[in-house]
């Protein structure tokens, strides 16, 4: 099995992002890091490549049709690898995925909220209640 991966640093207007896209067999999988709102040192992303690996929370999809990979000269990677580094932005299934993840997010934060609600409000009305029977006992 074939493991391709890239990883694409990226400026948003106000931070750098760092994207990784793997492609494993029949599964996509996305996952974007905010490096901070200075360019990156190359020393940062190798450190990052390395060792902060666990950084990355990937959002995995499955792939419609698999494709086979197959050996590709090193002279060809390279030229590939430097036409990708002169093309700007992330690939357009890299950008719905990070979307589909943040609206994911998005909604299980929304259900936590709105269930710490109402607890609260279950909450307020027992201590009212325990008020109103503790008033009138006396």
């Amino acid at each position: 099995m074939v493991i391709r991966s890239c990883l694409t640093i990226v400026f948003d207007g106000s931070f750098y992002k760092a994207v990784w896209e793997c492609h494993d067999g029949n599964q996509y999988s996305v996952a974007s890091v905010t490096l901070g709102s200075t360019e990156p040192k190359m020393s940062l992303i190798l450190r990052l490549v390395n060792k902060g690996y666990q950084r990355f929370h990937f959002h995995h999809v499955e792939s419609e049709n698999p494709k086979m990979v197959n050996h590709l000269n090193p002279k060809r990677a390279q030229r590939l690898a430097n036409k990708a580094m002169r093309s700007r932005g992330i690939s357009t299934k890299a950008q719905v995925t990070l979307q589909k993840q943040f609206e994911e997010k998005k909604k299980l934060r929304k259900t936590k909220r709105t269930n710490e609600n109402r607890l609260n409000k279950e909450i307020r009305y027992q201590k009212r209640v325990v008020k109103f029977y503790i008033y009138f006992e006396h």
